[in-house]
């Protein structure tokens, strides 16, 4: 007996080691695969699926939390911007192949879902993007049990977010999402019932929601923190803390960034600090903290779609495992693919477009400064116009969007929805990759500035005058650069000073200002005359009289 209960011991430690060998050969299999060859995943799950679905959305009154009775209606109280306002509300939803509708013996008055309006700036719109989250009685759709049907207002393409997707799902380093094109159609049920007709809503673009199943389809394990970007440019934050603090408020963290997975943000910290740690050799943390080739292609790929608003928001990052490695995702899509006669219309100055404009970033300011980053940059933007992104390949991908478009443009509401009319629609998708080039010529230009700054708020000295400050700036030819200040007041019509050729990152006004609202440019001029500005902006009214985004001015006030 003694010699059983031994060799029973031996056989159950013998086992429990395998298990635990093999738990740490599946554990490490992502960081084995990606160490050292940037982000792989299997391509073959994305297909081209350019199909049209029918999706019949029944909205049924729903009662929240506060136990008031909600129904459709409440959809329409959204404002541009305001995510506090969020209701939630059951509903049944039907996709169905093109041209199907729901069977009229069809149960469409049961619950198998439920929905919400996602976004930002679109929750104002009439026509809404939708978060519709499939119960265990709905079947998956493409293994997707969270949608995002978006309506995609701002797109001048309309078709913005397939052509990308699909261009990235070819692309090394990087990953894509799976997406469909939907036509879409609502019923109130809070209605009489013989007032309940499906309505109408349009064309529309469901994206793959980047979460835990999505990480799963491209082999990525459970030990994956991911994050949505909503207001975080790599600096620091009093709302960003681990979870294990006193003070973390996880509302207040998710105003910054989106927890897609995971709950434990220590890796997080560590990543920051090393980032904002001026102390530290960047070239060492961006290597021990960020995969370079991943890094490029997503800063490549941004920037040949025309896509610049991606500083703070607009892209997920991710780290699985016990790697410290951080990997980039694009996010949001229809801001991109604005060229010729659709070229940004704020008051965006030429030298802050492009890759200027991203330097608002403590990260990539600071990657930016390495040597040899730029070149890297502008080679990576070649590699992905020979070899994916080429005139052929976008014409290609384009051809099965237009009967797409054909088919719901024309038709309300989206006919009046469109920035321009079919035809010339289809003449703009002829020149998408003229686009594409010309935003590769814009880099190659913006270059040649020297990088944007931060201005600080002006400081009254205890003597009554008034210090300036602004960060350091830095030209990618390695030019000596000087700075020059302006200050206007309100009227914006006259400087109230100006000074030249300043050599320092501060400038004290012996005089101070008189009380009263003042507006300052920081210009940056570099030895061959190359002139910058700083990096702030204020909403103000422009040349013909309208409001605007006005970039390269910061407001101040003296008391």
């Amino acid at each position: 007996m003694k010699w059983n209960r031994i060799y029973k011991n031996i056989i159950l430690g013998l086992m429990t080691l395998t298990a635990i060998a093999l738990f740490i050969v599946l554990y490490s299999d992502w960081e084995r695969r990606t160490r050292g060859k940037g982000l792989t995943e299997d391509k073959n799950i994305y297909t081209r699926d350019n199909n049209i679905y029918d999706v019949y959305i029944s909205i049924f009154p729903t009662e929240n939390d506060a136990g008031d009775m909600l129904d459709l209606s409440a959809f329409s109280l959204h404002t541009s911007g305001n995510k506090d306002y969020n209701p939630v509300l059951d509903c049944n939803i039907q996709i169905l192949k093109e041209g199907e509708t729901p069977d009229v013996g069809g149960d469409i008055d049961s619950k198998n879902a439920t929905i919400r309006v996602r976004g930002d700036t679109t929750r104002g719109d009439k026509y809404k993007n939708y978060k519709v989250k499939l119960e265990n009685n709905a079947e998956p759709f493409f293994g997707q049990t969270n949608l995002n049907i978006n309506k995609e207002t701002q797109d001048v393409t309309k078709i913005a977010t397939k052509l990308q997707t699909d261009l990235l799902a070819d692309i090394n380093n990087i990953f894509s999402y799976r997406t469909y094109f939907m036509r879409v159609w609502i019923r109130d049920a809070s209605l009489p019932k013989e007032e309940q007709k499906f309505q109408y809503q349009g064309l529309y673009t469901e994206i793959e929601q980047p979460n835990k199943d999505y990480l799963k389809a491209r082999g990525i394990g459970e030990n994956t923190v991911m994050y949505k970007a909503n207001n975080f440019a790599f600096a620091f934050s009093d709302v960003l803390r681990n979870t294990d603090d006193p003070m973390y408020d996880e509302d207040a963290f998710e105003t910054v960034l989106g927890i897609q997975a995971g709950r434990d943000h220590k890796k997080l910290m560590e990543m920051l600090a090393a980032v904002n740690d001026m102390t530290l050799d960047f070239q060492e943390t961006f290597q021990t903290y960020f995969d370079e080739e991943n890094y490029l292609t997503w800063l490549a790929f941004n920037l040949l779609m025309g896509n610049e608003d991606t500083v703070s928001h607009n892209y997920l990052f991710f780290s699985s495992g016990n790697s410290k490695t951080w990997y980039f995702v694009p996010w949001d899509f229809d801001g991109a693919l604005y060229f010729k006669q659709f070229v940004d219309t704020k008051q965006h100055p030429l030298s802050l477009k492009s890759i200027q404009g991203l330097n608002a970033s403590i990260l990539h300011r600071r990657y930016f400064q390495m040597d040899g980053s730029i070149e890297k940059l502008q080679k990576k933007m070649e590699e992905l116009l020979a070899k994916w992104i080429t005139k052929r390949r976008v014409a290609e991908l384009a051809a099965p969007y237009r009967n797409v478009l054909e088919k719901t443009l024309s038709i309300p509401p989206d006919d009046g929805l469109a920035y321009m009319p079919l035809e010339e629609l289809n003449l703009y998708l002829d020149h998408l990759h003229e686009g594409m080039i010309t935003c590769y010529e814009l880099y190659k230009e913006n270059v040649l500035y020297p990088i944007p700054v931060f201005v600080a708020q002006p400081e009254k000295q205890e003597d009554g005058s008034l210090k300036f400050a602004w960060d350091p700036s830095y030209s990618y030819q390695g030019l000596p650069v000087t700075y020059k200040i302006e200050v206007y007041d309100d009227a914006m019509k006259e400087p109230v000073f100006e000074q030249e050729n300043i050599e320092d990152t501060s400038w004290v006004l012996q005089e101070g200002l008189e009380p009263g609202i003042y507006f300052i440019r920081v210009s940056i001029m570099d030895s061959e005359g190359h002139e910058q500005t700083n990096l702030e902006r204020f909403y103000g009214k422009i040349a013909d009289g309208s409001t605007a985004e006005v970039r390269g001015w910061m407001e101040f006030v003296i008391d």
